[in-house]
C-alpha cells in the first residue's frame, strides 16, 4: 500500500487529474493492495486519496504551482517552498492510515522472498532520479523559467531514454513522436480550459457576480474568519467536482480566494486553501471522482468506497485550516515556530488517524478513540490560532502522551 501511495502520488503530480491518475496507477497498485489482504473497498480508497494528493504535491502540483505564481505574482519557487510542509503531512496520513489499517485487519508485512534486491532495482534503473534532479536544480540552482527548466528535463529524458535501456528495451523514435503527439494533445486540453476559465470569469466581471459573492462572503464573515472559512470550504467542494486540477483552480482563485484576502488571509494561504477544498471534492461523496473511478476498478461499492476515502484523506479538509491560521506550515516565520508547527501536526495528525482507525497498539475502545481524536486535534490548533492557542495545545499534548502510555504500560504487563 505504501508504495502504491509514492507512485500515485509522484505520477498525479505530473498528470494533472486525479481520475486520469487513478485510471492509470490504479490497474496496478489496487490489485497489488487486494493480494496483500486490504477489502476492495479499502485499496480503492487508498488509491483515490493518494492520486487525489499528487495534485497538491510540488514540485508540480498538477500545473496548479504555475498558474499560483502567475496569479499571485510570485516566484514559482516561493509556491513550492510554502507547498511542501502542507502536502508532506497529507502524505504523512495516508501512510498512518495506511500502517493503521493493515494492523487492524492482521495484515503483516510482504514475504522477504516476494521482494527484489534493492542493488538489483538501482542497476537497472538507476538513472530514473536525473531529470527530476535536472528539474529541481534548473529551477532552484540556475533560476531558470518553468517553460526553460521543463524543456531541459524534457531532453535530459528522451537523452537517457535512446542511450539506456530499462529491462532489455529502450525509447524508440516513434515513441517520442507518440509523446509529443501526446503532450500537443494535452496542451490543447489546457488551452481550451483556460480559454473557458477565461470566459467564465470575464462574464462573473462583467455581471458583477464576483463582486456580489465577495461582497457577501465579506459580509458574513466579517464577525467570524472561522465560519467564512466553512463557507468557502463548502464553495470550493461544491464547484471543484467534477473539474480537472487548472479548471478548479483558475475559478476558484477568482470567486473564493479575494474575500479571504480582504479579510487578512495571506494571499498565498487564500489560493493553497481554495486549491485544497477544490480538489477534495475529487474523494468527497456524493461526487466523488476519483474514488468512484477507483471502486470500479477494485470491483467496490462506490460510495462505500467514497466515505473510506475521506477517512483516509481528513488531513486534506484539516490542514488548509491550519495554514490559514498559523501560516507557519507555509513556512513563514522563524525555524522554530516552522519545526513546532510541523512536528505538533504531525503528531496531531497520528494520533487523530489512530482515534479513526480505532487501533493504535491494540484495538481502541470507544471512549479512548474519542480522547484520543480530541487530543491530536488539540495539538495541532496553531498556536498564534487566538489567545490561549498555546494552552490547547499543551492539553492536547498531555492528553495523548497520557493516553499512549497507559496503553504502552498495558502491552508491556500483557507480554509480561
Amino acid at each position: 500500500a505504501k508504495i502504491g501511495v509514492c507512485a500515485s502520488a509522484l505520477f498525479g503530480s505530473i498528470s494533472g487529474s486525479a481520475v486520469a491518475n487513478v485510471a492509470s496507477t490504479g490497474v496496478i497498485t489496487i490489485p497489488l493492495m487486494r493480494q496483500s489482504g486490504y477489502k476492495p473497498h479499502i485499496s480503492a480508497a487508498i488509491e483515490a486519496v493518494a492520486s487525489t494528493g499528487g495534485q497538491i504535491l510540488p514540485p508540480i502540483m498538477g500545473a496548479a504551482a504555475f498558474l499560483m505564481a502567475e496569479l499571485l505574482g510570485v516566484a514559482y519557487g516561493d509556491v513550492v517552498l510554502a507547498a511542501i510542509l502542507p502536502a508532506l503531512l497529507y502524505y504523512f496520513a495516508v501512510f498512518i492510515a495506511a500502517d493503521l489499517e493493515a494492523a487492524r485487519q492482521g495484515i503483516g508485512p510482504v514475504e522477504e522472498a516476494a521482494i527484489p534486491r534493492l542493488g538489483k532495482v538501482l542497476k537497472e534503473g538507476w538513472y530514473f532520479p536525473i531529470p527530476f534532479a535536472v528539474l529541481i536544480i534548473s529551477l532552484f540552482g540556475w533560476n531558470l523559467t518553468p517553460e526553460t527548466a521543463g524543456l531541459y528535463a524534457a531532453v535530459c529524458i528522451i537523452f537517457l531514454g535512446l542511450f539506456l535501456s530499462y529491462r532489455g528495451t529502450r525509447l524508440r523514435p516513434g515513441d517520442i513522436l507518440e509523446s509529443l503527439k501526446a503532450t500537443g494533445q494535452s496542451s490543447v486540453q489546457i488551452v481550451v480550459i483556460g480559454a473557458v476559465a477565461g470566459i467564465i470569469i470575464g462574464i462573473v466581471d462583467v455581471t458583477g457576480l464576483s463582486f456580489g459573492l465577495t461582497f457577501v462572503l465579506v459580509q458574513l464573515g466579517e464577525n467570524s474568519l472561522l465560519l467564512l472559512l466553512f463557507l468557502t470550504a463548502g464553495i470550493c467542494i461544491i464547484l471543484g467536482m467534477g473539474m480537472p486540477t487548472t479548471a478548479i483552480y483558475f475559478l476558484l482563485a477568482t470567486l473564493a480566494a479575494p474575500p479571504l484576502i480582504q479579510l487578512g488571509v495571506e494571499p498565498m494561504a487564500a489560493h493553497m486553501f481554495v486549491l485544497y477544498f477544490g480538489l477534495m471534492s475529487m474523494i468527497t461523496p456524493p461526487v466523488a471522482l476519483a474514488a468512484f473511478t477507483a471502486a470500479n476498478l477494485a470491483g467496490a461499492d462506490p460510495m462505500r468506497t467514497s466515505v473510506a476515502a475521506l477517512r483516509f484523506g481528513w488531513p486534506g479538509l484539516v490542514v488548509p485550516f491550519l495554514f490559514v491560521f498559523g501560516p507557519s506550515l507555509l513556512l513563514y516565520g522563524t525555524f522554530f515556530q516552522v519545526s513546532l508547527a510541523a512536528v505538533t501536526a504531525m503528531g496531531g495528525i497520528w494520533m487523530t488517524s489512530a482515534g479513526i482507525a480505532g487501533y493504535l497498539v491494540h484495538p481502541l475502545t470507544a471512549v479512548t478513540r474519542t480522547a484520543l481524536t480530541a487530543g491530536g486535534l488539540a495539538l495541532m490548533v496553531p498556536a498564534e490560532a487566538f489567545p490561549g492557542a498555546w494552552m490547547v495545545k499543551v492539553f492536547g499534548a498531555v492528553l495523548c502522551v497520557f493516553l499512549v502510555a497507559r496503553m504502552m504500560g498495558r502491552k508491556v504487563t500483557a507480554l509480561s
